[in-house]
């Protein structure tokens, strides 16, 4: 290979790695390592589902598991949800999906990584199709908890449906 193309090559992987660093450099991350998973719970529906309110999280139906970490140790959830979606509206709008975990006190926390409404599910533009996401929580404590899957249609969004979608949800050992 001639010393050019080398320098070329050299190059362009350095701008790629620069690039990468700049870009991650205000990233927030997140993680958990766990050992093993205690305990699995599935849901799902083929029925679809419209969300009815605009600029407001609403909870999807049967997107909802009922998880038990057992006194004296600690867990955290894994869940995955994924649906054909549709989300029909202005085109700078966007419909969005988040896991949150609510435990005995009523306290809604959402799952790493937190991104609110900045989590593009769907956006406007094609007919249905497959989208999906997966959330972890932080360690939680002995107790009772609902793992629930919201959806938010934001403002300019006209319908936000979601269809055959599977809930599963994992307690894992940190």
């Amino acid at each position: 290979m001639s010393r050019l193309i080398k320098s070329a090559f050299t190059t362009v992987a350095l701008s790629g790695a620069l690039a990468l660093a700049a870009t991650s450099a205000g990233a927030v991350p997140s993680s958990q390592n766990g050992t093993q998973t205690s305990a699995q719970s599935f849901t799902g529906e083929n029925s679809p589902w419209t969300a009815q309110t605009i600029g407001a999280w609403g909870n999807i139906p049967t997107a909802s598991v009922s998880v038990t970490v057992p006194a004296g140790t600690t867990r955290f959830v894994d869940a995955r949800f994924t649906a054909e979606s549709i989300c029909v509206g202005a085109a700078s709008a966007w419909c969005s999906v988040r896991v949150v975990v609510v435990n005995s006190a009523g306290t809604t926390t959402e799952l790493h990584p937190v991104a609110s409404t900045d989590y593009k599910f769907d956006s406007p533009g094609d007919a249905e199709e497959a989208h999906a996401l997966e959330r972890f929580s932080a360690p939680l404590g002995p107790g009772a908890y609902t793992v629930r899957v919201q959806a938010l249609r934001m403002n300019g969004i006209t319908q936000f449906t979601l269809d055959d979608y599977a809930f599963a949800v994992g307690l894992v050992q940190p």
